[in-house]
């Protein structure tokens, strides 16, 4: 049986039923769910929402059931990669870029994501329980619909997360990210003088939507990518209205098709942004809806963008592809980390074994520039547990001195949906937290292994009790 959205929501509430939690009340999509998943947040839980009675934009109940919070969980990201929360980036990556699997494709009448076909005045956006996140948010949004297009030279797919808002029931604003393959596909066709065909397509297995964020070369294939890290080909079909050779995924639970036109460009935003800022009103162009698909009881998935349903996930790919290009010149190497307090693209953890003199720093250095979004990158020793922000900040206080182990470089390419950054130039830099190599150094406090092995709390504070000890964060 194919993997997609439904199945590993069977399996997956069928093995954690407290981590899927049913909404069956009604609760509208203007910020009411947003709000709902930041309050679970606050108190560090992170489960998948499945929402039956969504109020939408037009006012009325929509027929579609939503899904988010699936990809917040940094450990069920990595049960269902079959990987730990410690390696899921390095697994990631190997898997994705390196264990690829060309896709199969499957006539239309075999595909789940065609049992309804929509044209013409049957289209409509509205009728899906997409969310408006934020206060500033001008409508609903696709935030987990993977913008999907073809380049026209080689014909290699390419799939992304671009966010778009449905101001009409069958026009989309799509903001393309500048330094984007979607962006450069689109600037290619523009100066052709021609249109961009586009799909949307919402709704699969996390795994499915994971891999669609691997970092690949232009051009690249995200569908032979999330075939590797499926573990199985994914099973594509032909476009409705975008020819034989547009192919979207079949398993999916919704498709969106449209001609994006390069002509004209219209006010799109303000947007909240993964950032936990909100990202500036925009000149985009806007994509003409010709066909909507989607499973007879299809599941809307939407990814709270500015959360961790948004950050977890795109951390991983960074993480593999800073872990490989760092290991290949710095083989102390160890461990990777994109923290959710840098919103996992911004912020590095790289943690070292016994690293060799200047390796530390060389690690700075090749890291920065792999990825325009990274900014700053934290280097420590094995002793520090770079997936406990405590354990790292006591690094950065004990082992660095900013007058030699801070690295700062200028005017480097970065996001422009970082508030601090004023045009598209930014500072990047980094702290050596690492010990000097080959010199005496203070060691940490510890106890010996076996008494730590010995001595269990529930053998002096019963369960029900310290159930009632109060959680703090300190």
């Amino acid at each position: 049986m194919p993997k997609d959205l439904r199945s590993y929501l069977a399996e997956y509430e069928k093995s954690q039923s407290d981590q899927v939690i049913h909404v069956e009340k009604e609760i509208g999509c203007i910020q009411e769910i947003t709000a709902l998943a930041m309050k679970l947040e606050a108190l560090q839980k992170y489960p998948v929402l499945v929402f039956h009675n969504v109020r939408t934009i037009s006012g009325r109940r929509s027929p579609f059931r939503l899904v988010t919070n699936l990809l917040a969980s940094r450990t069920r990201c990595a049960q269902a990669m079959g990987s730990t929360y410690q390696d899921v980036g390095i697994d990631y990556y190997r898997q994705a870029r390196q264990e690829k699997r060309p896709p199969v494709t499957i006539a239309g009448s075999q595909a789940p994501v065609k049992e309804v076909v929509k044209k013409g005045p049957e289209i409509d956006l509205h009728q899906f329980p997409a969310l408006v996140h934020h206060y500033m948010d001008p409508g609903p949004y696709f935030t987990a619909g993977f913008f999907t297009t073809y380049d026209p030279d080689s014909g290699i797919d390419n799939s992304a997360l671009h966010r778009g808002w449905m101001v009409e029931k069958d026009r989309i604003r799509c903001y393309l990210t500048p330094f984007s393959h979607a962006r450069s596909t689109f600037d290619k066709i523009e100066a052709a003088g021609q249109d961009m065909r586009v799909a949307y397509w919402v709704g699969h297995h996390p795994v499915a939507c994971l891999a669609a964020q691997t970092r690949l070369g232009f051009p690249e294939s995200h569908f032979e990518a999330m075939g590797g890290l499926l573990g199985e080909p994914l099973r594509l079909t032909p476009s409705e209205t975008l020819g034989e050779d547009f192919l979207v995924p079949a398993d999916a639970e919704v498709i969106v098709e449209g001609i994006l036109r390069t002509k004209g460009r219209y006010p799109e935003g303000p947007f909240g942004e993964y950032t936990g800022n909100i990202g500036p009103q925009i000149p985009n162009p806007q994509l003409e809806v010709t066909a909507i698909t989607h499973r007879k009881d299809a599941y809307w998935h939407d990814i709270l963008v500015g959360h961790a349903d948004n950050q977890v996930m795109g951390g991983f790919a960074l993480e593999g592809v800073v872990y490989e290009a760092v290991k290949q010149r710095c083989p102390n190497l160890q461990a990777v980390y994109l923290p959710l307090s840098g919103t996992c693209r911004f912020h590095v953890y790289l943690q070292f074994h016994n690293p060799r003199p200047g390796e530390a720093r060389e690690a700075i250095l090749t890291a920065l520039g792999l990825d325009y979004r990274i900014k700053h990158i934290f280097t420590f020793d094995s002793d520090i547990d770079i997936f406990d922000e405590r354990d790292v900040l006591l690094g950065v206080a004990t082992r660095s001195q900013w007058h030699k182990d801070v690295i700062v470089c200028a005017d480097l390419r970065g996001s422009e949906l970082d508030p601090s950054v004023t045009g598209a130039l930014t500072a990047k830099g980094g702290i050596d937290c690492t010990k000097p190599a080959g010199e005496g150094y203070a060691e940490r406090n510890k106890i010996d292994e076996s008494i730590w092995e010995e001595v269990q709390v529930e053998d002096f504070i019963p369960q029900e009790r310290l159930a009632r000890i109060a959680t703090e964060r300190m």
